[in-house]
């Protein structure tokens, strides 16, 4: 699939908590999330309140890897959080190609000033064989059913799971299915997510896929976070290179 970034530039969202299925109990994302110990929150301030900038993994002690979008309005010393306890950032690293309100290269490194006692780090994942696997999404940002679309936010974590319906180039795609068609847990990232993980179980190993970038809504008719979206994540496979060096 080809797309026109400059149209995409007009007719996508960021994807920024989890977007559900309408007909499973919340409970049951909240509960799929507990355990994860490689997910942490970027903080900011807007108009004076605390909100979620957006959503990280660690793959090293003190390695977050992020949307650039999301990094973009990252600071030194700013807040992330990690279960119930907060860090600062040391350095900021986008991909040297991304632009500005712009997909392509979507992808961003955030080290901390210290690493993160009790965190577990996530593999690379360097196939490409993506296509047709189950992966999971997590994160804290706003929440809602692909039924209404996004209803709020209230900073809890949240997981759902997609299946990878395309690769291509850069990207690895998720289409949120409505229940007839979809996943026990099926869902999409929201506002806040941008950034997060698409992650794959392995031989006992967690593996980061892809990061949390844009979503395309004109099979909705423009309409955000509901059933049809397609999610597009920005693929490590590709990035993994930039990602290695960029950490030396």
């Amino acid at each position: 699939m080809k797309w026109s970034f400059l149209i995409l530039l007009v007719l996508s969202f960021p994807s920024s908590a989890i977007i559900m299925r309408h007909d499973v109990d919340e409970s049951q994302y909240l509960e799929f999330a507990k355990d994860n110990k490689s997910i942490v929150t970027f903080y900011g301030n807007y108009r004076d309140k605390e909100i979620v900038e957006g959503t990280g993994t660690l793959i090293a002690e003190d390695w977050i890897i992020t949307a650039a979008h999301v990094a973009n309005y990252l600071l030194i010393d700013g807040k992330v959080r990690f279960k119930d306890s907060y860090y600062k950032i040391k350095k900021v690293v986008k991909h040297p190609d991304w632009k500005d309100k712009q997909f392509p290269n979507d992808i961003a490194l955030v080290q901390l000033q210290s690493t993160i006692p009790n965190s577990e780090t996530v593999a690379l994942y360097d196939k490409e064989d993506e296509l047709h696997k189950t992966l999971t999404f997590i994160g804290r940002g706003d929440f809602g059913t692909g039924e209404v679309g996004i209803v709020g936010a209230d900073a809890r974590l949240r997981a759902a799971q997609n299946v990878v319906t395309e690769t291509s180039g850069q990207w690895v795609r998720f289409k949120f299915d409505s229940e007839q068609d979809s996943l026990a847990l099926e869902g999409i990232s929201g506002p806040g997510d941008s950034g997060g993980p698409a992650l794959l179980k392995m031989n006992n190993r967690l593996y980061i896929v892809g990061v949390s970038s844009w979503q395309n809504a004109e099979p909705t008719e423009w309409q955000e976070a509901k059933y049809g979206v397609i999610e597009n994540y920005s693929r490590i496979s590709y990035f993994k290179k930039w990602i290695e060096k960029s950490m030396e």
